[in-house]
């Protein structure tokens, strides 16, 4: 682990920075335009910021060796094969003829357009940046890179989570590339670097996807943020050209559903493994509550399930199916009238007719399955409006409202902290559960301190334990994997999906950061499989691209009130076993 953190701090401080292209801004119409590890020479310069020393419709699991759209290289910016056919054959080429382009269209003398000379269907430059895409990690001008994409939410109100999970990714992209690069396959064992290049999904989705996989060809993206648009941009974009898909936060069962060529896949357990947990708490607190009504008989316990209407919170919604409440099913309790099930637009501005309502039905339960709107327009609106004479409830989330506008909102305010509580995932086995992850190498734990570590390192004082920062880092580091696994096929979606297939069941366990990259590339390479090690759990997928284990637990906020943070309750549940254990305990104080 020492090792790790050392080549990570070293990593962040040698060549791996960041510079604004300031005459780009008016040319793709962004403010916030940012490259990492770049050349510091003008354009024009060929010496990078590194040194490098389908076909079947059966679901998910077949078709990925037939032809079809998903045998098309991806993500090619340079060498291997023969001398492309077409109008360019550099990058550094293509980057010199858009920046000239945009002087002489008015731009300020200087200005840097990266550009990318692909070869698909023939060599034509490319420029890496558009409408929605504004940022770029990796050496672009090197002729061997591979090109990937992250595709967030990273403007309007869930802006600054889906940040914080680029960010993770683009750390993952920094990292690998300080060790060389992935494997290629040659005989020469000369690595390839990666480039990420980052988009915001939150204008057009569609537009931001088909840019980096019809104009750039990349063979694998990280992300997007929900599950909604997981489905839409698989459906609408990436399957029919090929590309891989790795959500860190999509939950919907029904993603694991789709038919596509084993391109689409899920960085956390789905909303169906994680019902079980939830159930149960709803349970618990109905018990307490009770304890706390007067009389005999006592009153019925009244329960709401407020959802985002879309696949993440129908997915939720759907779950709690089999939930019994004062000793009758969901159903019976819908007609007499002590459950409420509401749902709501995320795109509306606010969401005053679901206040009004609960302000009535005076719930003593909610459950809040949405993003941070979940919060801000909900949760935050309705406690300003309770009665003051009436108790108020207690709230049961999820992991995509495991958001900074939580913490927000409970900070100062332990009486509203209290009475929360979430499932999610967690790097916690019950059996590590206390120790020191120093003392516990190669799991789920000791990666996700390696990555706090290096996340810390990277962007000192930020927050790394928001939902999907772990999971973004580990898909990043995935394909990577998947592409080492692969070195010696034409890279594409399928080569990376064949790869991502020989992350599990082998001998040599390695956590997936840092220099354990290192190793894992070499068995990978070789042709071995491994047994990579996430922030959150085994690298290892189903056959439709969902997690097949990892642990959840009921997370809660800690203090102190004035800087509230995410903590563990203690009660965990074993996806694979289905195993509960430990006890909730409030986070402190």
């Amino acid at each position: 682990m020492a090792s790790t953190r050392v080549l990570n701090q070293a990593g962040g401080t040698l060549g791996l920075t960041f510079f604004l292209l300031m005459g780009c801004n008016s040319l793709v119409g962004l403010d916030k335009i940012h490259v990492t590890d770049q050349p510091t020479e003008s354009a024009g310069s060929a010496n990078g910021g590194q040194s490098n020393a389908e076909g079947g419709t059966a679901g998910k699991g077949g078709g990925v060796e037939q032809g079809g759209t998903g045998a098309r290289p991806h993500g090619e910016g340079g060498e291997g094969g023969e001398a492309p056919q077409g109008d360019c054959t550099t990058n550094q080429e293509c980057t010199d003829r858009s920046s000239e382009e945009a002087i002489d269209a008015g731009a300020a003398i200087g200005t840097v357009v990266p550009a990318a000379c692909v070869k698909t269907p023939s060599a034509h430059c490319v420029k890496l940046l558009s409408e929605d895409c504004d940022g770029i990690t990796g050496d672009y001008t090197d002729d061997r890179a591979i090109f990937l994409g992250s595709l967030f939410s990273t403007k309007g109100p869930t802006a600054d989570t889906n940040l914080s999970r680029q960010q993770s990714a683009a750390l993952a992209i920094e990292q690998i590339n300080a060790v060389g690069g992935v494997p290629d396959g040659s005989t020469s064992a000369h690595p390839r670097p990666l480039v990420m290049v980052s988009c915001d999904e939150s204008t057009n989705l569609v537009r931001a996807a088909t840019h980096l996989v019809s104009d750039l060809h990349v063979p694998a993206i990280v992300g997007p943020n929900t599950s909604q648009d997981t489905i839409d941009v698989s459906t609408k974009v990436t399957v029919p050209g090929g590309t891989v898909v790795m959500s860190p936060t999509g939950v919907a069962s029904s993603i694991a559903a789709l038919s596509d060529n084993d391109l689409t896949w899920l960085m956390v357990p789905s909303d169906v493994q994680r019902a079980p947990l939830m159930i149960n708490q709803i349970g618990v607190l109905e018990t307490q509550i009770k304890d706390t009504l007067p009389g005999s008989p006592q009153r019925p316990i009244k329960l709401g399930v407020v959802f985002r209407n879309d696949a993440l919170g129908i997915g939720t919604r759907t779950a709690l199916n089999d939930l019994t409440l004062n000793e009758v099913s969901l159903t019976k309790n819908l007609t007499n009238g002590h459950v409420r099930i509401d749902p709501y637009n995320g795109a509306d501005a606010n969401q005053k007719p679901i206040i009004d309502n609960y302000l009535n039905f005076l719930p003593d339960m909610i459950v809040l399955a949405g993003t941070a709107e979940a919060i801000t327009q909900v949760m935050v609106p309705l406690e300003d409006q309770w009665p003051e004479d009436v108790a108020r409830p207690q709230y049961i989330l999820i992991d995509s409202t495991k958001v900074k506008e939580l913490l927000t909102a409970v900070t100062n305010k332990d009486d509203l902290r209290h009475r929360i509580r979430g499932t999610g995932i967690t790097s916690i086995t019950p059996s590590s559960a206390g120790t020191d992850t120093a003392e516990t190498n190669d799991t789920p734990a000791a990666t996700y301190d390696a990555f706090q570590v290096d996340y810390g390192v990277r962007y000192p004082g930020a927050n790394a334990t928001l939902s999907g920062m772990g999971p973004a880092h580990d898909a990043a580091y995935a394909i990577a994997l998947a592409l080492a696994a692969t070195a010696s096929e034409e890279v594409s979606g399928a080569s990376v999906a064949r790869g991502l297939r020989k992350l599990a069941g082998g001998e040599t366990k390695l956590t997936a950061t840092g220099t354990n990259v290192l190793p894992a590339f070499q068995k990978l390479a070789a042709g071995e499989k491994i047994s990579a090690v996430g922030t959150f759990g085994m690298l290892d997928w189903d056959k439709n691209g969902a997690v097949l284990g990892g642990t959840l637990e009921m997370w809660c906020i800690g203090g102190p009130s004035t800087k509230p943070a995410y903590g563990s309750s203690g009660r965990f549940y074993e996806i694979k076993s289905q195993a509960y254990s430990g006890t909730y305990i409030q986070c402190g104080p």
